[in-house]
């Protein structure tokens, strides 16, 4: 017998509801993800926004794709790659993002990533331009300019002078744009002669650690002032490689050791992030200030603390480094120690100048930040200095739920050690019991009965920690709850039962347990 029309039409309209929803559901993720991994940048948790990027850029999202490709470029949570930023770079292009064509364009401008190719970048120039970006029009006018018969090496050379780079300022003057572009600028210097990676000559010495052809450029009058597109100029760059020598003679020529790249970084904070000790403390001699702070807040000493580099840190709290200082986020030292750094805990006096029970602007302290990260080491550490284990943060998430929730079992058990409130729920009304019998672990499920944790409270949508281990058939944590007396009556606001859960989610050696 034929379907009615009607039922046809309806399944039709249906089918395209459903697939409508599960679009923009899909696009929502990716807006929260992208939005997440924004928020790690301007936290400096540089890993964590390339592992999130790099999720949607897989997927397909133009907007990833174009932040990965930039740290990618900047060797920021992830090696320095340039063949890798200009693939993602060139992926978002093709998928009309309009500054990853601009930027494009410079790359095989510059030769970064790929060989340099005039004809490729005035292509995507002009589709950079035709999404509305005035500064390709102008860039491909001003390469209309350039002679056609310059050299390869001679294109290379002028194109150091467009690299990509991230939205930001102008070069200041002495750039290497400025220093090589326009007719009015006079031939081109000596300092922006071509290194071998595209770089002007004075800036590929110093970033090499070339001490003998940097002394050679700078007594034949190089400029010290030349920048790559982030704002480097050759103190940054010898610094950020550990390349005392190079450092030594920059400094000699009478070059401000406290100059900021583009970022706001000086050469201080990239030798710290680093942990290139030889190099801060030949700044520290020239009186380079630990105090200075770049765009996002961050010290050398935050830097230092990231990156867990103990001795560098140490040495700059000896000339005064501030351990009471933030970082945007208002995060603490403390807080990026428990995170990055549990050795460095007792340099910084917890409970002292910086008090261990301090919260950022979530609510967070540096507790809940040890147990996000699971290192037991900053756990134990900030517990001997009497940080509070019941301080939740704004969503309600104390440190013991936080360490449950990111699977960090070794963080949970010490935490429960310590008194941990076992029946505090999470904005989702979520307890310890339920969390961790979700997640699968058994250790602190046991654990927590042992303390006399609540077997049958329910979370918002009326779930108990025995449903929740059916739903995910978790076995042996179905098991401990019911000699614990978890009651498998119970049921959630869709009126399901346990049994009810498990039959649903295909569970079968997880119904016969509870029949």
């Amino acid at each position: 017998m034929a379907r009615p029309r009607y039922v046809v039409a309806w399944s039709g309209l249906a089918s395209f509801a459903l697939m409508a929803l599960l679009a923009a559901n899909a696009g929502l993720a990716q807006q929260s993800a992208i939005s997440a991994a924004d928020a790690a940048l301007r936290a400096g948790a540089f890993v964590r926004a390339a592992n999130l990027l790099e999720q949607q850029a897989k997927a397909g999202d133009p907007e990833a794709q174009y932040k990965l490709a930039s740290l990618y470029r900047l060797g920021r949570g992830v090696e320095q790659d340039e063949a890798a930023a200009f693939r993602w770079m060139k992926a978002a292009a093709e998928r009309g993002h309009a500054e990853a064509q601009l930027n494009l364009a410079k790359m095989y401008l510059a030769g970064r990533g790929v060989a340099a190719n005039v004809a490729e970048a005035r292509a995507w120039l002009a589709k950079a331009a035709a999404n509305g970006r005035s500064e390709a029009a102008a860039l491909a006018l001003e390469i209309g300019q350039q002679p056609r018969r310059e050299t390869s090496k001679q294109a290379s050379a002028w194109s150091a002078a467009v690299a990509p780079s991230t939205t930001g300022p102008e070069p200041a003057p002495g750039s290497a744009r400025e220093a090589v572009g326009g007719s009015a600028a006079g031939p081109a210097r000596k300092d922006v002669a071509t290194g071998r990676n595209g770089l002007p000559a004075v800036l590929d010495a110093a970033w090499r650690g070339q001490a003998q052809a940097l002394g050679q450029l700078i007594a034949a009058g190089a400029g010290l002032s030349v920048t790559d597109e982030d704002g480097n100029a050759p103190l940054a760059l010898a610094a950020a490689g550990g390349h005392r020598a190079s450092l030594e003679l920059i400094l000699a020529a009478g070059v401000d050791p406290n100059a900021p790249n583009r970022a706001g970084e000086t050469a201080l904070m990239l030798a710290a992030g680093k942990g290139h000790t030889d190099s801060v403390a030949l700044l520290l001699a020239r009186n380079a200030a630990v105090g200075s702070r770049s765009a996002s807040g961050e010290t050398a000493l935050s830097k230092a603390i990231r990156a867990c580099k103990v001795d560098v840190a140490k040495a700059l709290i000896g000339r005064g480094a501030r351990v009471a200082g933030t970082v945007e986020g208002g995060l603490t030292m403390v807080m990026l120690a428990s995170a990055f750094c549990a050795e460095a805990i007792a340099l910084l006096d917890p409970g002292g100048a910086s008090p261990v029970n301090a919260v950022d602007d979530r609510g967070r302290t540096a507790l809940w930040h040890a147990a996000d990260r699971g290192n037991g080491a900053a756990v134990r550490a900030l517990l001997g200095k009497g940080a509070d284990v019941q301080i939740a943060d704004q969503q309600g998430s104390m440190p013991l739920l936080r360490a449950i929730e990111s699977g960090e079992k070794e963080a949970a058990q010490l935490l429960l050690g310590k008194g941990a409130e076992l029946d505090r729920r999470s904005s989702a009304g979520n307890t310890a019991l339920m969390l961790a019998s979700q997640a699968g672990q058994l250790e602190v499920v046991r654990a927590l009965i042992e303390r006399g944790a609540a077997a049958d409270l329910r979370n918002e949508q009326g779930y108990t920690a025995l449903m929740l281990a059916s739903a995910a058939g978790h076995g042996g944590i179905i098991k401990a709850l019911l000699e614990a007396g978890a009651d498998r009556g119970l049921r959630n606001k869709r009126r399901q039962t346990a049994v009810d859960i498990a039959n649903a989610s295909g569970q079968s050696a997880v119904v016969e347990l509870l029949k």
